[in-house]
Protein backbone atom coordinates (compact mmCIF):
# COMPACT_ATOMS: atom_id res chain seq x y z
CA UNK A 1 0.00 0.00 0.00
CA UNK A 2 2.64 2.35 1.02
CA UNK A 3 4.42 1.71 -2.42
CA UNK A 4 1.51 1.92 -4.30
CA UNK A 5 1.13 5.93 -2.51
CA UNK A 6 4.89 6.21 -3.72
CA UNK A 7 4.01 5.16 -6.95
CA UNK A 8 0.80 7.49 -7.58
CA UNK A 9 2.43 10.06 -6.08
CA UNK A 10 5.64 9.74 -8.05
CA UNK A 11 3.12 9.81 -11.35
CA UNK A 12 1.39 13.50 -10.15
CA UNK A 13 4.83 14.81 -10.08
CA UNK A 14 5.57 13.83 -13.22
CA UNK A 15 2.52 14.53 -14.48
CA UNK A 16 2.70 18.05 -13.26
CA UNK A 17 6.41 18.86 -14.56
CA UNK A 18 5.13 17.95 -17.69
CA UNK A 19 1.92 20.25 -18.17
CA UNK A 20 3.83 22.83 -19.38
CA UNK A 21 4.56 23.12 -23.31
CA UNK A 22 7.42 21.02 -24.80
CA UNK A 23 8.76 23.16 -27.59
CA UNK A 24 10.25 21.81 -31.21
CA UNK A 25 11.78 24.00 -33.95
CA UNK A 26 11.58 22.56 -36.74
CA UNK A 27 14.15 24.63 -39.84
CA UNK A 28 13.04 23.89 -43.29
CA UNK A 29 15.39 26.08 -44.79
CA UNK A 30 17.74 28.58 -45.00
CA UNK A 31 21.37 26.39 -43.84
CA UNK A 32 22.43 23.61 -45.19
CA UNK A 33 25.10 22.61 -42.59
CA UNK A 34 23.62 19.96 -40.75
CA UNK A 35 25.47 20.71 -37.52
CA UNK A 36 24.58 24.18 -37.43
CA UNK A 37 21.16 23.09 -37.91
CA UNK A 38 20.78 20.70 -35.27
CA UNK A 39 22.59 23.74 -32.86
CA UNK A 40 19.57 26.52 -33.56
CA UNK A 41 17.14 23.83 -33.57
CA UNK A 42 18.27 22.58 -30.57
CA UNK A 43 18.83 26.04 -28.85
CA UNK A 44 15.59 27.38 -29.95
CA UNK A 45 13.84 23.98 -28.55
CA UNK A 46 15.60 23.66 -25.66
CA UNK A 47 15.09 27.98 -24.06
CA UNK A 48 11.33 27.87 -25.28
CA UNK A 49 10.20 24.70 -23.27
CA UNK A 50 12.43 25.99 -20.21
CA UNK A 51 10.60 29.48 -20.45
CA UNK A 52 6.92 27.49 -21.02
CA UNK A 53 8.94 25.36 -17.49
CA UNK A 54 9.22 28.65 -15.57
CA UNK A 55 5.91 30.01 -16.72
CA UNK A 56 4.00 27.09 -15.73
CA UNK A 57 5.64 26.86 -12.08
CA UNK A 58 5.75 30.54 -11.31
CA UNK A 59 9.90 30.97 -11.42
CA UNK A 60 11.05 34.57 -11.13
CA UNK A 61 14.19 33.64 -12.61
CA UNK A 62 14.86 32.28 -16.07
CA UNK A 63 18.05 29.65 -16.26
CA UNK A 64 19.61 28.08 -19.46
CA UNK A 65 21.99 26.08 -20.71
CA UNK A 66 25.07 28.30 -21.80
CA UNK A 67 25.71 26.20 -24.69
CA UNK A 68 22.60 27.18 -26.24
CA UNK A 69 22.05 31.22 -25.19
CA UNK A 70 25.04 33.98 -24.32
CA UNK A 71 25.07 35.63 -21.25
CA UNK A 72 24.03 38.73 -21.99
CA UNK A 73 20.62 37.29 -24.11
CA UNK A 74 20.09 35.78 -20.74
CA UNK A 75 20.47 38.77 -18.80
CA UNK A 76 18.07 40.78 -21.27
CA UNK A 77 15.58 37.58 -21.14
CA UNK A 78 15.51 37.68 -17.39
CA UNK A 79 14.75 41.66 -17.23
CA UNK A 80 11.58 41.16 -19.61
CA UNK A 81 10.53 38.35 -17.86
CA UNK A 82 10.72 40.80 -14.58
CA UNK A 83 8.15 42.56 -16.63
CA UNK A 84 6.52 40.13 -18.88
CA UNK A 85 5.57 36.50 -18.56
CA UNK A 86 5.68 34.84 -22.01
CA UNK A 87 4.82 31.12 -22.84
CA UNK A 88 5.04 29.60 -26.54
CA UNK A 89 1.81 27.58 -26.55
CA UNK A 90 2.74 26.16 -30.09
CA UNK A 91 4.19 22.34 -29.87
CA UNK A 92 6.09 22.76 -33.26
CA UNK A 93 7.63 25.84 -34.62
CA UNK A 94 8.57 25.28 -38.68
CA UNK A 95 9.92 28.30 -40.03
CA UNK A 96 13.01 28.93 -41.90
CA UNK A 97 17.07 30.97 -40.98
CA UNK A 98 17.43 34.21 -41.88
CA UNK A 99 21.13 35.26 -42.85
CA UNK A 100 22.15 38.64 -40.90
CA UNK A 101 24.82 40.66 -41.21
CA UNK A 102 27.17 38.48 -38.11
CA UNK A 103 24.89 35.56 -38.05
CA UNK A 104 21.58 33.85 -38.21
CA UNK A 105 18.37 34.53 -37.42
CA UNK A 106 14.62 32.71 -36.71
CA UNK A 107 11.30 34.75 -36.58
CA UNK A 108 7.90 34.15 -35.98
CA UNK A 109 7.76 32.44 -32.76
CA UNK A 110 4.56 32.62 -31.26
CA UNK A 111 3.78 33.85 -27.58
CA UNK A 112 1.51 34.47 -25.06
CA UNK A 113 2.28 37.41 -23.04
CA UNK A 114 1.02 38.58 -19.08
CA UNK A 115 1.81 41.15 -16.92
CA UNK A 116 4.43 40.06 -14.27
CA UNK A 117 2.72 42.32 -12.06
CA UNK A 118 -1.09 42.11 -11.75
CA UNK A 119 -1.45 38.84 -13.94
CA UNK A 120 -3.33 41.53 -16.89
CA UNK A 121 -3.16 39.71 -19.76
CA UNK A 122 -1.48 41.95 -22.51
CA UNK A 123 -1.92 39.38 -25.54
CA UNK A 124 0.29 38.02 -28.73
CA UNK A 125 3.36 38.47 -29.81
CA UNK A 126 5.73 37.24 -31.77
CA UNK A 127 9.70 36.85 -31.11
CA UNK A 128 12.82 37.49 -33.30
CA UNK A 129 15.93 35.11 -32.40
CA UNK A 130 19.26 36.18 -33.21
CA UNK A 131 22.39 33.34 -33.00
CA UNK A 132 26.06 34.04 -33.84
CA UNK A 133 27.89 32.20 -36.40
CA UNK A 134 28.36 29.09 -34.13
CA UNK A 135 24.37 28.90 -33.39
CA UNK A 136 24.28 30.08 -29.89
CA UNK A 137 21.50 32.79 -29.16
CA UNK A 138 22.77 36.45 -29.10
CA UNK A 139 19.42 38.48 -28.37
CA UNK A 140 15.70 38.17 -28.12
CA UNK A 141 13.24 40.16 -29.15
CA UNK A 142 9.60 41.32 -29.78
CA UNK A 143 9.17 41.96 -33.29
CA UNK A 144 7.26 44.40 -35.68
CA UNK A 145 4.09 43.41 -37.05
CA UNK A 146 5.15 40.00 -38.98
CA UNK A 147 3.13 41.13 -42.17
CA UNK A 148 4.62 44.45 -42.41
CA UNK A 149 8.10 42.56 -41.89
CA UNK A 150 7.65 40.64 -44.55
CA UNK A 151 6.46 43.22 -46.88
CA UNK A 152 9.48 45.19 -46.10
CA UNK A 153 11.77 42.47 -47.20
CA UNK A 154 9.60 41.20 -50.48
CA UNK A 155 9.58 45.40 -51.48
CA UNK A 156 13.50 45.27 -51.05
CA UNK A 157 14.34 41.72 -52.69
CA UNK A 158 11.80 42.86 -55.61
CA UNK A 159 13.76 46.65 -56.46
CA UNK A 160 16.20 46.16 -58.61
CA UNK A 161 18.02 49.64 -57.11
CA UNK A 162 18.95 47.81 -54.08
CA UNK A 163 21.77 44.88 -53.88
CA UNK A 164 22.03 42.40 -51.42
CA UNK A 165 24.04 44.37 -49.19
CA UNK A 166 21.45 47.04 -48.86
CA UNK A 167 19.08 43.66 -47.76
CA UNK A 168 21.49 42.82 -44.98
CA UNK A 169 21.66 46.78 -44.21
CA UNK A 170 17.74 46.98 -43.68
CA UNK A 171 17.62 43.79 -41.47
CA UNK A 172 20.16 45.79 -39.33
CA UNK A 173 18.49 48.87 -38.75
CA UNK A 174 14.79 46.10 -38.32
CA UNK A 175 17.34 44.72 -36.08
CA UNK A 176 17.53 47.93 -34.03
CA UNK A 177 14.40 49.12 -33.89
CA UNK A 178 12.88 45.63 -32.58
CA UNK A 179 15.50 46.27 -30.18
CA UNK A 180 14.49 49.95 -29.43
CA UNK A 181 11.26 48.75 -28.92
CA UNK A 182 11.17 45.87 -26.95
CA UNK A 183 13.54 48.19 -24.38
CA UNK A 184 10.63 49.82 -23.45
CA UNK A 185 8.35 46.63 -22.74
CA UNK A 186 11.46 45.35 -20.61
CA UNK A 187 12.24 48.66 -18.82
CA UNK A 188 15.77 48.83 -20.00
CA UNK A 189 16.99 51.93 -19.66
CA UNK A 190 21.01 50.71 -19.86
CA UNK A 191 19.93 50.52 -23.54
CA UNK A 192 17.83 53.76 -24.22
CA UNK A 193 20.85 56.10 -23.07
CA UNK A 194 23.24 54.04 -24.74
CA UNK A 195 21.37 54.41 -28.09
CA UNK A 196 20.61 57.78 -27.56
CA UNK A 197 23.12 60.91 -28.75
CA UNK A 198 23.95 63.14 -25.97
CA UNK A 199 22.82 65.85 -27.21
CA UNK A 200 19.65 63.72 -29.05
CA UNK A 201 17.20 66.20 -29.85
CA UNK A 202 13.16 65.20 -27.93
CA UNK A 203 10.52 66.62 -29.46
CA UNK A 204 6.61 65.55 -28.34
CA UNK A 205 3.65 66.84 -29.64
CA UNK A 206 0.35 67.36 -27.37
CA UNK A 207 -3.49 68.49 -28.33
CA UNK A 208 -5.12 71.36 -26.91
CA UNK A 209 -7.79 73.55 -27.12
CA UNK A 210 -7.47 76.93 -28.70
CA UNK A 211 -10.04 79.29 -30.12
CA UNK A 212 -11.72 78.57 -33.35
CA UNK A 213 -10.84 80.32 -36.28
CA UNK A 214 -10.80 79.52 -40.19
CA UNK A 215 -7.12 78.13 -39.12
CA UNK A 216 -8.11 76.23 -36.62
CA UNK A 217 -12.06 75.69 -37.04
CA UNK A 218 -12.24 72.56 -34.43
CA UNK A 219 -10.65 74.75 -31.60
CA UNK A 220 -7.50 72.11 -31.20
CA UNK A 221 -4.20 72.18 -32.45
CA UNK A 222 -1.06 70.41 -31.69
CA UNK A 223 1.88 72.25 -29.63
CA UNK A 224 5.68 71.32 -29.50
CA UNK A 225 7.85 70.46 -26.23
CA UNK A 226 11.70 69.58 -26.47
CA UNK A 227 13.39 67.89 -24.01
CA UNK A 228 17.19 66.73 -23.90
CA UNK A 229 18.60 63.44 -23.51
CA UNK A 230 18.71 63.37 -19.69
CA UNK A 231 15.10 64.27 -19.14
CA UNK A 232 13.81 61.97 -21.12
CA UNK A 233 15.61 59.36 -19.55
CA UNK A 234 14.45 60.79 -16.51
CA UNK A 235 10.67 60.88 -17.47
CA UNK A 236 10.95 57.32 -18.71
CA UNK A 237 12.47 56.12 -15.44
CA UNK A 238 9.30 57.83 -13.49
CA UNK A 239 7.07 55.60 -16.08
CA UNK A 240 8.87 52.70 -15.58
CA UNK A 241 8.79 53.10 -12.06
CA UNK A 242 5.05 53.91 -11.63
CA UNK A 243 3.64 51.37 -13.73
CA UNK A 244 3.53 47.57 -13.40
CA UNK A 245 4.14 46.89 -17.20
CA UNK A 246 4.87 49.04 -20.52
CA UNK A 247 3.50 47.30 -23.73
CA UNK A 248 4.78 49.66 -27.03
CA UNK A 249 4.22 47.98 -30.54
CA UNK A 250 5.14 49.42 -33.79
CA UNK A 251 2.34 48.74 -36.48
CA UNK A 252 4.16 50.23 -39.38
CA UNK A 253 7.71 51.11 -40.67
CA UNK A 254 8.88 53.39 -43.11
CA UNK A 255 12.86 53.49 -43.24
CA UNK A 256 14.36 55.72 -45.60
CA UNK A 257 18.41 56.50 -46.06
CA UNK A 258 19.56 60.23 -46.15
CA UNK A 259 20.10 61.60 -49.68
CA UNK A 260 23.68 62.72 -49.17
CA UNK A 261 25.16 61.07 -45.86
CA UNK A 262 25.22 57.56 -46.27
CA UNK A 263 24.46 55.71 -42.95
CA UNK A 264 22.23 58.41 -41.67
CA UNK A 265 18.19 57.09 -41.69
CA UNK A 266 14.65 58.47 -40.76
CA UNK A 267 12.72 55.55 -39.14
CA UNK A 268 9.22 56.56 -38.86
CA UNK A 269 7.18 53.86 -36.84
CA UNK A 270 3.41 54.35 -35.68
CA UNK A 271 3.42 53.20 -32.40
CA UNK A 272 0.87 51.73 -29.58
CA UNK A 273 1.50 52.64 -26.18
CA UNK A 274 -0.15 50.92 -23.09
CA UNK A 275 0.02 50.79 -19.44
CA UNK A 276 -2.51 50.00 -17.08
CA UNK A 277 -2.73 54.07 -16.31
CA UNK A 278 -2.37 55.25 -19.83
CA UNK A 279 -2.28 54.79 -23.45
CA UNK A 280 -2.28 56.95 -26.61
CA UNK A 281 -1.34 56.06 -30.06
CA UNK A 282 0.72 57.85 -32.56
CA UNK A 283 3.64 58.48 -35.08
CA UNK A 284 7.48 58.00 -33.52
CA UNK A 285 9.77 59.70 -36.23
CA UNK A 286 13.49 58.95 -35.21
CA UNK A 287 16.68 60.00 -36.79
CA UNK A 288 18.95 56.52 -36.90
CA UNK A 289 23.14 56.82 -37.45
CA UNK A 290 24.64 53.90 -38.21
CA UNK A 291 27.79 55.03 -39.70
CA UNK A 292 29.19 53.27 -36.66
CA UNK A 293 27.09 50.13 -37.31
CA UNK A 294 28.44 48.10 -34.25
CA UNK A 295 27.19 51.07 -31.91
CA UNK A 296 24.48 53.24 -33.91
CA UNK A 297 22.89 56.11 -32.08
CA UNK A 298 19.44 57.82 -32.54
CA UNK A 299 20.07 61.65 -32.65
CA UNK A 300 16.30 62.64 -33.21
CA UNK A 301 13.01 61.67 -31.77
CA UNK A 302 9.58 63.06 -32.07
CA UNK A 303 6.49 61.97 -31.03
CA UNK A 304 3.10 63.12 -32.28
CA UNK A 305 -0.65 62.22 -31.71
CA UNK A 306 -2.51 60.17 -34.27
CA UNK A 307 -5.57 62.28 -33.67
CA UNK A 308 -5.82 65.60 -33.19
CA UNK A 309 -9.55 65.14 -32.40
CA UNK A 310 -10.30 61.35 -32.42
CA UNK A 311 -14.49 62.23 -30.97
CA UNK A 312 -14.57 64.04 -34.70
CA UNK A 313 -12.31 61.72 -36.32
CA UNK A 314 -9.59 64.22 -37.33
CA UNK A 315 -6.40 62.55 -37.66
CA UNK A 316 -2.76 64.21 -37.93
CA UNK A 317 -2.32 65.33 -41.27
CA UNK A 318 0.19 63.02 -42.99
CA UNK A 319 2.15 65.84 -44.44
CA UNK A 320 2.60 66.52 -41.19
CA UNK A 321 4.54 64.06 -39.79
CA UNK A 322 8.32 64.63 -39.18
CA UNK A 323 10.87 63.63 -41.67
CA UNK A 324 14.32 63.92 -42.37
CA UNK A 325 13.88 66.91 -44.64
CA UNK A 326 12.49 68.68 -41.30
CA UNK A 327 16.09 68.79 -39.63
CA UNK A 328 19.34 70.16 -40.41
CA UNK A 329 21.92 67.52 -40.49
Amino acid sequence: MKKLLLLTCFIQCSLYALAYNQVRLVINDGVSDTRLRQQIQQAVSVVMTEINRSHEQGLSQLEFPAAYIQKDAQDALNQLWQNDRLRCVEEEIVERVLTTRDGYQIRGIPLIVDAAKGGEQLGYQEAVINFNAAGVIQSFYYTINPELYSKLRMEQMGNRRYEVSDIKERMMILDYVEHFRTSYNQKDLKFLRQVFSDDALIITGRVVKVAKSEVVPTGKKVIYTTQTKQQYIDNLAKAFKSNSYIKVSFDDVVIVEHPTIHGIYGVTVHQKWNTARYSDEGYVFMVWDFRNPDAPQIHVRTWQPDYIDKEHGQRLNPNDVFTLGDFDL
